[in-house]
């Protein structure tokens, strides 16, 4: 979907925009509403997670770069 990046310097101007932007199937998205969403995604993450336990992931599979990319992008790159 295209965006663009209206700057407005007082309510009642967005109070219009938000009107004209529902009248036409339009999305408007303040910072707040921006904020209230990623507060509300079902994301959630392993509590007391290690990073370290990573650590020599690829020791026994030497791959460089270019051929982790190839193997994850294929014929797509």
């Amino acid at each position: 979907m295209p965006e663009v990046t209206v700057k407005y310097k007082n309510n009642k101007s967005l109070k219009a925009l938000q009107e004209l932007a529902e009248a036409y199937d339009m999305v408007i998205e303040t910072p707040d509403t921006v904020a209230k969403l990623k507060r509300d995604l079902p994301i959630t993450f392993a509590d007391g997670s290690d990073p370290s336990e990573l650590w020599g992931i690829w020791k026994d599979n030497p791959m460089t770069l270019e051929e982790l990319r190839k193997k994850a992008w294929g014929d797509r790159l």
